[in-house]
């Protein structure tokens, strides 16, 4: 063999072995897939309330940084499954887009800014109603709720050149699952929610963050789009973390009921890559009557949960979990004051998802 064919296959087996590590995470991947459609779908209870799916912290280009328009946004939401839409923008001296009224999903558009030592905050258009968002700490007094999960603060984490590379190499196989490689839930978050949950009502919320500007884009110089390959487009983000509100059957689906429930506490927040939450709930039953979330009971009432597939229901008061049941039910006696509130994970996970929850609920309150 010749000096220049040994060169070439040594450059040969260093492209394969450069392979390799991409490859392996291909097959988590693949695992993770096998594993996520292995989880069927069981009878369940009707919940007691409607569920509305929706999803919070949403960017166009109209507040700067991002591709988006909201038509764009709302046929993202459509096809989620979306019956509302909380659009935070960046405010602007100039709305660079009118706003749009869809009769099918309610809009409700907002402002994401800083408010002086309050840190970003997700507000109404008026500014009657704030979520904090970011990793701003301590909570602003004023604040409503709280960003228990930040997409972007997430990838932001989960960020390194293996994962910026393995993006393409998951356009070959399950694109749809590459978020798992972006998904870090941080445990500070909620240390944070728990320790403002023992003395106040605060509700918590999960941020999609959604942008829909990192990719590679062609179009033309008057700004048809010819071509994208996106990393983060609307439906891929709007899936991978949604808060769902709880309204009673019969009540209408609008602004005001959505942030009403939103300000209550009654919603929780589900990340969706891992399978449809519908069918969750958690509520508490007192003189026989179904209590959302965000609502105060006496010691002694009951605590209901339950979700369509089987799964580890954790049980946390004040902080700290109480009780752990493997099912797709869990029954429990809420004994002593405080706040209760449900984590579900999955049984036996693989390592993508091994710590993390599907679905994070709100409190039930006991005095």
């Amino acid at each position: 063999m010749t000096r220049r064919k040994r060169l070439l296959l040594f450059v040969l087996l260093l492209l394969l072995l450069f392979q390799l590590p991409f490859v392996l995470s291909l097959y988590r991947t693949a695992r993770l897939h096998r594993y996520l459609a292995s989880l069927p779908l069981v009878d369940i209870p009707k919940p007691p309330f409607q569920d509305i799916r929706g999803g919070i912290h949403i960017h166009s280009a109209a507040g700067g940084h991002s591709l988006g328009t909201y038509p764009e946004i709302i046929e993202a939401a459509k096809k989620c499954g979306y019956r509302y839409l909380f659009i935070t923008e960046h405010p602007k001296p100039h709305s660079l887009f009118q706003q749009v009224i869809d009769p099918d999903i309610v809009t409700i558009y907002g402002w994401d800014e800083r408010q002086g030592g309050a840190g970003e905050m997700l507000c109404t258009g008026d500014r009657a109603i704030c979520f904090q968002s970011g990793d701003d700490r301590p909570v602003a007094a004023h604040a409503k709720g709280l960003e228990i999960f930040n997409l972007h603060q997430s990838a932001i984490l989960k960020d390194s050149w293996f994962n910026r590379v393995s993006f393409f190499y998951h356009r070959l196989l399950h694109p749809e699952l590459y978020f798992f490689k972006l998904w870090a839930v941080d445990p500070s978050y909620l240390r944070t929610w728990d320790q403002e949950l023992r003395n106040r009502h605060l509700t918590g919320i999960g941020g999609s963050d959604a942008h829909q500007n990192i990719g590679l884009v062609l179009q033309t110089t008057a700004g048809k789009r010819l071509w994208a390959l996106m990393a983060d487009p609307y439906p891929e983000s709007l899936t991978a973390v949604t808060t769902h509100v709880i309204l009673r059957y019969g009540e209408a689906v609008t602004s005001d009921s959505i942030l009403a429930s939103l300000v209550a506490g009654s919603a929780y927040v589900a990340f969706e890559k891992i399978a449809d939450p519908n069918g969750f709930s958690f509520h508490a039953i007192e003189e026989g009557q179904p209590r959302p979330m965000g609502s105060t009971v006496r010691p002694g009432a009951g605590l209901v949960a339950q979700a369509p597939r089987r799964a580890v229901f954790h049980l946390i008061h004040n902080g700290k979990v109480r009780q752990m049941e493997t099912g797709t039910r869990l029954v429990a006696k809420a004994m002593e004051p405080g706040f209760y509130r449900v984590e579900v994970h999955l049984p036996d996970p693989p390592g993508d998802l091994e710590g993390k929850p599907w679905i994070i609920s709100n409190p039930v309150y006991v005095k």
